[in-house]
């Protein structure tokens, strides 16, 4: 009888573990907190999650691994771009809503000292950076 009030309770753990639903994922940057400002409408291409790796050259001779990610997307009438980087191979890292230009085909990052550009050319996305020889073909991201 102990035997059998044993593999019950055990039953009933796994079965209470088996049907509990977790916390929902978290999307990419949750919700907007700044937004965009938009000289013209994004050329579709742009929108949604693309993510890129590219090595970038520090100093003379170091090569840095890069990683970028970004999302954007439409509330109301507006634009959120979430943009993610790390470099110095990982050891830096930036997330964060931006509040850069959209126009059409490119996106500009502010201040535009550090040379951040998203655009489109044909199909593909791409990313450039100041000291980055040539821009980094992006990826889409599956949501």
């Amino acid at each position: 009888m102990k035997r059998l009030t044993i593999l019950l309770i055990y039953l009933l753990i796994f079965v209470g573990c088996a049907t509990t639903k977790g916390p929902p994922p978290q999307e990419f940057g949750g919700k907007p907190d700044v937004f965009c400002n938009v000289i013209q409408k994004p050329d579709p291409l742009l929108m949604g999650t693309w993510e890129s790796r590219f090595l970038r050259t520090v100093g003379k001779s170091r090569a840095d691994d890069n990683y970028v990610k970004y999302r954007l997307i439409k509330r109301d009438d507006k634009y959120g771009l979430y943009f993610y980087r790390t470099w110095r191979d990982g050891r830096k890292k930036k997330a964060e809503w931006k509040n850069w230009t959209i126009n059409g085909k490119e996106i500009l990052g502010e201040p535009r000292q550090f040379g951040v550009k998203i655009f489109v050319q044909g199909k593909d996305v791409y990313f450039t950076i100041r000291a980055l020889d040539k821009p980094a073909k992006m990826s889409r991201v599956d949501e």
